[in-house]
């Protein structure tokens, strides 16, 4: 029985991610969701009280999967800025093979329509870009005068601003290259003179294109950081 109620519970997710992904929060019925999943109210009414929190419930899956992404990164020794830059790749990888982890992100953009607030969410986005910032600012792997909660800031309206680009232009293949695109432009202004050509080097082969059926190549995210023994003195 409890095993068949959460097989329930993945399929109304499952379908609900796909429907939202593709026409949001508003253009989506309960009855469309039910319909398409092959499930009655009563067995909706099991797990959720209503369309919005099964919204609310993708857009907690996707958030233990981002969160699950920052604590691969805990005990590593790499860089703070190289982290970063790992959990950018890494993540739009996941949202090119996840529906939910899109559909997640999707309704937190769309959030103001259905429910309280998700400044929380965005807030923990912009904290680890912030720590992992403060971390290379440390250092002496950034500008002098860099402020890691102002770039965070603006690290974050750039990475959502692509997802939306991307999910408008239908261009979901291209996410990790155009995320690339973004560092490019963003990594003159924020890395130290004498280590830009490493951090571009990283960031283009973390944000490499390749064939859809090739798996993600993974930087590693431990060991030695050879950006850290000859640190520019700021």
């Amino acid at each position: 029985m409890q095993q068949r109620a959460e097989e329930t519970r993945k399929t109304l997710i499952a379908t609900a991610a796909e429907l939202f992904n593709c026409r949001g929060y508003g253009g989506t019925s309960l009855s469309q969701i039910l319909a398409e999943a092959g499930l009655t109210k009563g067995a909706m009414y099991f797990h959720f009280a209503g369309k919005e929190e099964v919204a609310a419930a993708i857009i907690d899956e996707q958030h233990r999967q981002w969160a699950r992404r920052v604590g691969q990164l805990a005990d590593s020794e790499r860089s703070g800025l190289e982290r970063l830059l790992w959990l950018s790749s890494a993540f739009g990888e996941d949202l090119q093979r996840d529906v939910v982890i899109r559909a997640g992100i999707r309704l937190t953009f769309e959030s103001a329509t259905f429910r309280d607030s998700m400044s929380d969410r965005y807030n923990d986005w912009i904290g680890v870009a912030r720590g992992l910032l403060e971390d290379s600012r440390w250092h002496r792997e950034l500008h002098v005068g860099t402020s890691p909660d102002a770039h965070a800031q603006v690290i974050v309206s750039a990475y959502t601003g692509v997802l939306i680009t991307c999910h408008g232009l239908d261009c979901l293949g291209d996410l990790v290259t155009r995320l690339g695109a973004m560092w490019d432009a963003l990594l003159p202004g924020l890395v130290a003179p004498q280590l830009l050509d490493h951090y571009r080097s990283l960031s283009r082969r973390l944000h490499s294109s390749r064939p859809a059926d090739q798996p993600p190549v993974a930087p590693a995210v431990d060991g030695p950081d050879p950006t850290r023994e000859n640190a520019p003195v700021q």
